[in-house]
Protein backbone atom coordinates (compact mmCIF):
# COMPACT_ATOMS: atom_id res chain seq x y z
CA UNK A 1 0.00 0.00 0.00
CA UNK A 2 1.37 3.63 -0.87
CA UNK A 3 0.43 6.96 0.21
CA UNK A 4 -0.01 9.60 -2.18
CA UNK A 5 2.21 12.27 -0.23
CA UNK A 6 0.64 15.05 -2.50
CA UNK A 7 -2.90 14.70 -1.07
CA UNK A 8 -1.48 13.97 2.42
CA UNK A 9 0.02 17.23 2.34
CA UNK A 10 -2.92 18.84 1.23
CA UNK A 11 -4.90 17.36 3.77
CA UNK A 12 -2.37 18.47 6.11
CA UNK A 13 -1.00 21.56 5.73
CA UNK A 14 -3.15 23.39 2.33
CA UNK A 15 -4.73 26.12 2.64
CA UNK A 16 -8.17 24.47 2.41
CA UNK A 17 -7.10 21.44 4.06
CA UNK A 18 -8.83 20.10 7.18
CA UNK A 19 -6.04 20.87 9.74
CA UNK A 20 -5.16 24.34 8.31
CA UNK A 21 -9.13 25.66 8.96
CA UNK A 22 -9.22 23.69 12.30
CA UNK A 23 -6.23 25.91 13.31
CA UNK A 24 -7.77 29.32 11.77
CA UNK A 25 -11.33 28.75 13.49
CA UNK A 26 -9.05 28.55 17.25
CA UNK A 27 -7.33 31.16 16.05
CA UNK A 28 -9.98 33.65 15.02
CA UNK A 29 -12.06 32.49 18.28
CA UNK A 30 -8.79 33.71 20.14
CA UNK A 31 -8.48 36.94 18.40
CA UNK A 32 -12.73 37.46 19.14
CA UNK A 33 -12.36 36.63 22.61
CA UNK A 34 -9.17 38.44 23.34
CA UNK A 35 -11.12 41.75 21.37
CA UNK A 36 -14.27 41.25 24.08
CA UNK A 37 -11.96 41.11 26.72
CA UNK A 38 -8.80 43.07 26.43
CA UNK A 39 -8.72 47.12 28.75
CA UNK A 40 -10.19 49.41 27.15
CA UNK A 41 -9.18 52.96 27.68
CA UNK A 42 -9.00 54.63 23.50
CA UNK A 43 -9.59 50.91 21.87
CA UNK A 44 -5.85 50.95 19.69
CA UNK A 45 -5.21 47.62 21.04
CA UNK A 46 -8.49 46.20 20.70
CA UNK A 47 -8.34 47.46 17.27
CA UNK A 48 -5.17 46.20 16.23
CA UNK A 49 -6.10 42.49 17.70
CA UNK A 50 -5.00 39.78 14.32
CA UNK A 51 -4.66 36.13 14.29
CA UNK A 52 -2.66 34.06 11.37
CA UNK A 53 -2.05 30.86 10.08
CA UNK A 54 1.16 29.71 8.96
CA UNK A 55 2.58 26.53 7.33
CA UNK A 56 6.42 25.63 8.93
CA UNK A 57 7.99 22.88 7.47
CA UNK A 58 6.01 20.22 8.93
CA UNK A 59 4.47 22.05 11.45
CA UNK A 60 1.02 24.47 10.96
CA UNK A 61 1.45 27.31 13.47
CA UNK A 62 -1.15 30.04 14.10
CA UNK A 63 -0.76 33.19 15.75
CA UNK A 64 -3.10 35.09 17.63
CA UNK A 65 -2.03 39.21 18.86
CA UNK A 66 -2.28 42.56 18.67
CA UNK A 67 0.16 44.84 16.95
CA UNK A 68 -0.03 47.60 19.66
CA UNK A 69 3.21 47.84 21.06
CA UNK A 70 1.67 48.10 25.14
CA UNK A 71 -0.64 45.47 24.28
CA UNK A 72 2.43 42.69 25.73
CA UNK A 73 2.12 44.72 28.80
CA UNK A 74 -1.67 44.33 29.30
CA UNK A 75 -1.28 40.90 29.66
CA UNK A 76 1.97 40.20 31.46
CA UNK A 77 1.65 43.81 33.61
CA UNK A 78 4.63 45.86 34.80
CA UNK A 79 6.54 47.03 37.84
CA UNK A 80 6.38 44.37 40.38
CA UNK A 81 3.61 42.67 38.87
CA UNK A 82 5.26 42.31 35.45
CA UNK A 83 8.08 39.69 34.40
CA UNK A 84 10.93 41.76 36.35
CA UNK A 85 9.48 41.90 39.72
CA UNK A 86 10.66 45.48 40.20
CA UNK A 87 9.10 48.81 40.87
CA UNK A 88 9.15 51.46 38.11
CA UNK A 89 11.43 53.84 38.08
CA UNK A 90 12.92 57.02 36.08
CA UNK A 91 15.77 57.08 33.39
CA UNK A 92 17.05 59.94 33.39
CA UNK A 93 15.40 61.62 36.11
CA UNK A 94 15.13 61.70 39.75
CA UNK A 95 11.15 61.53 39.44
CA UNK A 96 8.59 59.87 37.28
CA UNK A 97 5.74 62.92 37.01
CA UNK A 98 2.59 62.16 35.52
CA UNK A 99 -1.17 62.75 35.32
CA UNK A 100 -3.55 60.29 36.14
CA UNK A 101 -6.79 59.20 34.22
CA UNK A 102 -9.59 61.43 35.46
CA UNK A 103 -7.87 63.92 37.07
CA UNK A 104 -6.58 67.09 36.59
CA UNK A 105 -3.39 67.00 39.56
CA UNK A 106 -0.24 65.98 38.66
CA UNK A 107 1.84 63.67 40.63
CA UNK A 108 5.83 63.41 41.23
CA UNK A 109 6.79 59.96 42.07
CA UNK A 110 9.98 58.32 43.57
CA UNK A 111 9.17 54.87 41.59
CA UNK A 112 5.39 53.30 40.80
CA UNK A 113 4.25 49.93 41.44
CA UNK A 114 2.86 49.23 38.18
CA UNK A 115 -0.46 47.16 37.25
CA UNK A 116 -1.76 43.85 36.84
CA UNK A 117 -2.19 42.14 34.35
CA UNK A 118 -5.50 40.53 33.19
CA UNK A 119 -4.01 37.45 31.08
CA UNK A 120 -6.28 38.56 28.28
CA UNK A 121 -4.69 36.75 25.16
CA UNK A 122 -3.85 33.45 27.77
CA UNK A 123 -7.08 33.66 28.98
CA UNK A 124 -9.04 33.88 25.17
CA UNK A 125 -7.08 31.41 24.15
CA UNK A 126 -7.67 28.95 27.25
CA UNK A 127 -11.29 29.23 26.16
CA UNK A 128 -11.12 28.91 22.03
CA UNK A 129 -8.39 25.67 22.19
CA UNK A 130 -10.17 22.64 22.81
CA UNK A 131 -6.91 20.81 24.03
CA UNK A 132 -5.41 21.13 26.84
CA UNK A 133 -2.95 24.44 26.93
CA UNK A 134 0.31 24.76 28.88
CA UNK A 135 0.97 27.90 29.67
CA UNK A 136 5.10 28.87 30.05
CA UNK A 137 4.83 32.31 29.82
CA UNK A 138 5.19 34.87 33.35
CA UNK A 139 2.88 34.72 36.25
Amino acid sequence: MRNNQVALQRFLRGKDGPVVQHVEKIMRDTANLGKRTIRVDRGFARAQIYSLVLPYGTRVVGKAGSYAHYAYWLDVGTGVYGPFGKPIVPKRAKVLVFTPKGSNVTVFAASVKGMKGDRWLRRAFAVACPYPVLDLGPK
